[in-house]
């Protein structure tokens, strides 16, 4: 809670009669990137950019398991999956090869500000020349930090300016936490890849050809949506509705769904955990926007493909048909549009 907030005392009450506790109060920072002025190293200290699968990674998770409190520890974007350099950048400071400190930037999506989530020492070097590219577009120009001790001294000193105070709040929840995070990016490693060559089998998909080739199923239907006014219609939100029910009743507990696409980020997740009250949201879509992509089970007994070129959402497994085809008829209509240089007809 921000100190300038006039609204802060009140939610003070209302967390304190919901039982959150107090926590440390340190200054909020924002400096200018192009303002500012930050140490030269040394000769022998080297600071740059790591991946989770680097042997700095771990070094960097022990030291600020070590540290803090910070914002959001490292390890929760290490559970997370999170995507270096996209969501959050990693940089070590070493010295002659041995990591001595670690920071880490986050992403605020759609804004010109990143936020440093945390800075293991008072090491200003570690933010030198802020690898920014590739939280673009738009480009960054602020960097934003909450702060205190000698960390607020080095940052203020590089240009930040303190603009106010922040106050955290606490709440411990009954019972043990999980362990798992309900929903995870997927890393592009030797499952995930097995997870793909089985969902793209299933319909029979076919990336290198450039067109976009696959055979529908047997145990399939397809609903054309390229009437549609795109994702801000309301007909879109409700079928994608649709599927997140269907797959949440077919889906065993435990089991997980994956959002795949070609060469691009995507999705782990607990269709029983997230979409509701209290829960993150549904990370997956079902309907294509500009990228092909599969929604679909580990085994790929069942789940969706949305072709973005012909505006199709396929869907597949008799379970899941079950659950959302008269749905998705009344909604979309039923039958889908197939199409050729020389006619269009309705399959």
């Amino acid at each position: 809670m921000f100190h300038h907030d006039a609204a802060a005392s009140h939610l003070s009450t209302a967390l304190n009669a919901a039982g959150f506790a107090a926590g440390w109060e340190r200054s909020v920072l924002v400096g200018e990137v192009a303002e500012l002025d930050f140490p030269e190293l040394e000769p022998g200290w080297e600071t740059g950019s790591i991946g989770w699968a680097e042997p700095q990674a771990q070094q960097a998770l022990d030291l600020a398991a070590r540290t803090g409190p910070h914002r959001v520890p490292l390890a929760t974007w290490y559970t997370m999956h999170s995507i270096p350099y996209w969501d959050v950048e990693v940089r070590v400071l070493t010295h002659r090869g041995t990591v001595i400190a670690a920071c880490w930037l986050e992403n605020v999506s759609d804004t010109a500000y990143a936020v440093i989530g945390g800075l293991t020492s008072a090491r200003p070097g570690l933010l030198a020349q802020p690898p920014l590219r590739r939280f673009w577009p738009p480009p960054k120009q602020f960097l934003v930090a909450d702060a205190d001790g000698q960390v607020r001294d080095v940052l203020l000193a590089t240009g930040f300016r303190e603009i106010t105070t922040v106050r955290s709040r606490h709440w411990t929840p009954p019972g043990e936490p999980e362990a798992i995070p309900p929903a995870r990016h997927s890393l592009y490693n030797d499952e995930s890849r097995q997870i793909a060559r089985r969902c793209e089998a299933r319909v029979g998909f076919d990336y290198d050809s450039g067109r976009g080739r696959y055979r529908a199923p047997v145990d399939s239907r397809r609903w054309f949506y390229g009437l549609l006014g795109g994702r801000d219609d309301p007909m879109i939100a409700a079928a994608e509705s649709l599927i997140e029910r269907g797959l949440r009743a077919c889906v065993r507990t435990g089991e997980w769904v994956y959002e795949y696409r070609p060469y691009l980020n995507g999705w782990e997740f607990d269709p029983h955990r997230v979409g509701g009250p209290g829960k993150p949201s549904w990370p997956g879509s079902a309907i294509a926007d500009d990228e092909f992509q599969f929604l679909t089970t580990a085994d790929a007994r069942l789940g969706t493909f949305g072709h973005y070129a012909e505006q199709t959402l396929v869907v597949y497994g008799e379970d899941l048909l079950a659950q959302v085809a008269d749905d998705l008829d009344r909604l979309l209509g039923g039958g889908t549009w197939t199409f050729d240089s020389q006619t269009s007809h309705p399959a």
